[in-house]
């Protein structure tokens, strides 16, 4: 193999190998997740997000999550985790300009910063035009220009998972990753 090919390929497993350190060393800043030795919560929205939908998933049930809902048309049930519950605490949170449902979400309509704004690639989020991949609070950007959120299973590209790698159009578990990237350091690197 050229020595030009091998540093590249060396550059990217260590830039891959990089993120995926830093991904899971700041994740529970971002993801919203409580852990302790008995409580095990993630909230997909980061916390209480009045603007952005989502759900609390914990030791509870992992297959029944609690999703914020809109209690009226201007209260929104705000799921979110604490460190002392596994099913998560709900908040009412009053939305001035009303609660509607996005996407099987209830959220909180924002008033827009300048009028009529309108993204002609993009998002709008918060008044301003979000590019297509863009992440915010566990959604991104797609090219429908909606926000979703992240995911778990397929994909297209590698923005929408969770764990931000998307191989064969699916997305790959943090620790899958690192399998990934250990299995094809083993095999380029040291054999």
């Amino acid at each position: 193999m050229e020595k030009g090919k091998l540093i590249g390929i060396s550059v990217l497993v260590f830039a891959i190998i990089l993120i995926l350190g830093l991904t899971g060393s700041f994740s529970s800043m971002f993801t919203g997740r409580a852990s302790s030795n008995i409580v095990d919560c993630v909230d997909t929205d980061a916390g209480v997000q009045a603007e952005v939908g989502g759900n609390v998933i914990g030791s509870f049930d992992p297959t029944k999550a609690r999703r914020d809902f809109c209690v009226n048309s201007t209260t929104l049930g705000e799921y979110y985790c604490d460190a002392t519950r596994s099913d998560g605490k709900i908040e009412e949170i009053f939305c001035e300009f009303g609660c509607v449902d996005e996407g099987g979400f209830g959220v909180c309509k924002m008033k827009e910063k300048s009028e009529g704004l309108k993204c002609s690639q993009g998002c709008s989020y918060n008044g301003e035009c979000l590019p297509v991949g863009m992440r915010v609070a566990g959604r991104y950007c797609d090219f429908t220009q909606a926000l979703r959120v992240q995911k778990e299973g397929s994909c297209e590209n590698s923005y929408e998972c969770k764990s931000n790698l998307c191989i064969s159009n699916e997305c790959l578990s943090e620790e899958g990753g690192r399998n990934f990237l250990q299995d094809a350091e083993k095999t380029y690197f040291w054999e």
